[in-house]
């Protein structure tokens, strides 16, 4: 799957470095059982770089350092690229300073967002992430389109295996929901409204003019807002309810370094201890244990190390994409 996708993003313009490093990120998101962010947005990305909003030949830049605050812009190339960047200069900074923040303009489409915390993670450090979207979510008693599904991640380094928390502050990533709608799937109440502000179990009613939901009622939208203001005004992309936002993800990177707050060794006991205590807990059922964030993605992995299961539906959609770019290109 991995060449197969490097070769229609390189039939799409990309230069082979970009093509493996945003192939590998989709890969991973497959693997990872992520299927939202995996290789059904080739066709996704290759609809954006057929309508100029993915520059192909972009290569995203520093362009301001103050201390450990970098603003890094993205030229509107791939959004993978652009946070692969960040997540290196934050690392470094954050390994000197302490505690280091990164922004990201003119961003296209980042993907998932654990891959990048967990690169942090695995350098030792704490890592948030969160980053605002195009209008699809209502806000909480709303019924028009005006915040992104904005998703938030973190990772917390641990000796015994990190903690990846991703999420999407909608219901359900909108990624997900095309999944659904794609298979002909019902989705559960309280994820949808149709365009009159009716709840619904159609996905289809979202792409008819619908929106999604906040997770959690008034909380979740609450954190919706945190993230869109946020992501949305640091980064210079502008929150997606304003006129001034166009598209993008404004993307905050935040990572800290524990050694600085209260030592390596302290910190790496304390997170073991909580770990063990809440795996060892008593659960509801007895054949259902406790899982920690990240879990799941880890299984995922190791089940599809050797073999990916992709929808025949996508799967189809990718071969034709194949095809139909590359009939042009002869």
């Amino acid at each position: 799957m991995l060449a197969r996708s490097i070769h229609v993003l390189k039939l799409a313009g990309a230069q082979q470095e970009h093509a493996l490093s945003v192939s590998e990120s989709l890969v991973l998101a497959q693997e990872s059982g992520h299927t939202s962010h995996g290789v059904m947005r080739l066709n996704e990305y290759v609809d954006f770089v057929k309508r100029g909003q993915i520059i192909t030949s972009a290569v995203p830049q520093l362009f301001s350092e103050r201390g450990a605050i970098l603003n890094i812009d993205g030229q509107w190339g791939w959004g993978q690229i652009a946070c692969k960047l960040a997540v290196n200069l934050v690392a470094e900074k954050a390994l000197n300073f302490g505690i280091a923040c990164a922004a990201i303009n003119s961003c296209n489409h980042i993907g998932r967002l654990g891959e990048y915390v967990e690169m942090l993670s695995k350098k030792s450090l704490v890592a948030l992430m969160f980053c605002n979207t195009g209008p699809s979510v209502a806000a909480h008693g709303g019924k028009v389109r005006l915040f992104g599904t904005n998703p938030f991640a973190a990772a917390i380094p641990s000796i015994d295996g990190d903690i990846v928390i991703d999420f999407a502050t909608a219901g359900t990533a909108e990624g997900k929901l095309r999944v659904a709608h794609a298979n002909g799937d019902q989705v559960p109440k309280g994820l949808v409204i149709t365009k009159d502000g009716e709840p619904t179990t159609d996905p289809g009613a979202f792409y008819d003019g619908g929106a999604l939901l906040p997770f959690g009622g008034h909380k979740g939208y609450c954190l919706s807002l945190l993230i869109e203001l946020l992501g949305g005004a640091l980064s210079g992309i502008h929150p997606a309810m304003n006129n001034s936002y166009d598209h993008g993800n404004g993307t905050i990177l935040i990572a800290m370094n524990p050694d600085f707050f209260v030592g390596t060794s302290q910190f790496s006991e304390d997170i073991s201890e909580s770990k063990r205590r809440i795996k060892d807990s008593p659960t509801v059922h007895a054949h259902s244990p406790v899982l920690l964030p990240g879990e799941l993605e880890e299984i995922a992995r190791v089940k599809n190390k050797e073999f990916i299961e992709i929808p025949r539906i996508v799967w189809n959609s990718i071969l034709d994409l194949e095809k139909s770019l590359s009939s042009t290109k002869e």
